[in-house]
């Protein structure tokens, strides 16, 4: 089920789906437990607050385990909800799924370098969103590269280095890129498509 915890209504159909799926589970003797899992910083805990109706779970931005144990909650007399720490792979083979799971901060800086994924988030927003970038940071993108996106970002921010004799502070400037994919400031964008999808992965395109 596709759901988005900024609607209420979307959150509040789980307990009866998942109700379906084990019936038999009814009772104070014998609730039903429900397990929020998942990625880093994709929205457990936010699902479980909006579940609960209440902030019992911090929530942040933050893909190092801000939730950092199980934590258990009664939704009512007969249903309990278990949040849990963020999961991912031991190892993750494909670069570029490493790349994409380090644009949504779900891998964080202190395992990839911020400014290669803002390289490879570059170009995704030129091909498919160009005039984002020139509505939020106030340059034309023709002629530009992965590369020099960050370059006309660091332009335009002011993000200087002051050591160097005034150049480009590419990292700084591409934090900036990041942190307005991150929170939604570049607008609703996607970095996958169907397509692509199923060029990368032969199961994908068999289905």
């Amino acid at each position: 089920m596709a759901l988005s915890c900024h609607h209420a209504g979307d959150a509040a159909n789980i307990p009866q789906l998942c109700q379906t799926l084990a019936p038999h589970s009814n009772s104070s003797a014998k609730p039903l437990r429900m397990l929020i899992m998942g990625i880093p910083n994709v929205g457990k805990s936010t699902l479980m607050n909006r579940l609960l109706k209440r902030r019992v779970a911090q929530v942040g931005d933050e893909p190092a385990a801000v939730t950092k144990t199980q934590q258990r909650h009664k939704l009512n007399d007969h249903m309990a909800i278990i949040d849990s720490p963020g999961l991912l792979w031991g190892t993750i083979k494909d670069p570029h799924v490493s790349l994409l799971l380090a644009t949504i901060n779900a891998v964080g800086h202190t395992v990839v370098d911020d400014e290669g994924v803002a390289e490879f988030l570059a170009p995704i927003l030129l091909s498919r969103y160009p005039a984002r970038l020139t509505a939020r940071y106030g340059f034309a993108v023709e002629g530009l590269t992965r590369t020099s996106v960050i370059d006309a970002i660091g332009t335009t921010r002011g993000c200087l280095l002051t050591r160097s004799g005034g150049g480009i502070d590419r990292n700084k400037a591409a934090r900036i890129l990041l942190s307005d994919f991150r929170d939604g400031t570049l607008g609703r964008t996607s970095l996958e498509t169907p397509q692509r999808r199923a060029k990368e992965d032969p199961l994908v395109a068999r289905v």
